[in-house]
């Protein structure tokens, strides 16, 4: 211990700290490439995301639809339907036109609520 000069203690330093800078800019370099070929596959990945929930939110639309048709005929057919059937029947109103519907179903709808029915 008694041995060691200042300028070892200084070239062990500056070995250290270039040595830190050359890993932190080839972690950097590699990270920023490997970005650079995966992003076509994440952009890709997210159209496929975006058309699938798309795809998801059409269909749900169109099943909410065919309820409510159902629904609506049977009130309009003079069925008498329960409060929770109703309740249900508002809460997949509600969601219809979240998902964009608004249709023939919402004159329907304001028809039942004007007489009464819902």
């Amino acid at each position: 211990m008694e041995n060691i000069s200042l300028g070892q203690i200084a070239g062990v330093i500056t070995f250290l700290g270039i040595f830190i800078g050359a890993i932190t800019w080839m972690i950097t370099f590699f990270k920023s490439s490997v970005a650079k070929i995966f992003k076509p596959v994440d952009e890709k990945i997210a159209r496929i995301e975006r058309a699938s929930m798309e795809s998801r939110n059409n269909i749900e639309l169109e099943l909410i639809k065919v309820i409510l048709v159902n629904f609506i005929n049977d009130i309009e057919s003079g069925s008498n339907k329960s409060g929770i059937q109703k309740k249900n029947a508002y809460e997949l109103y509600d969601r219809y036109q979240k998902l964009g519907g608004n249709s023939y179903i919402h004159d329907c709808w304001e028809k039942l609520i004007k007489e009464g029915k819902v």
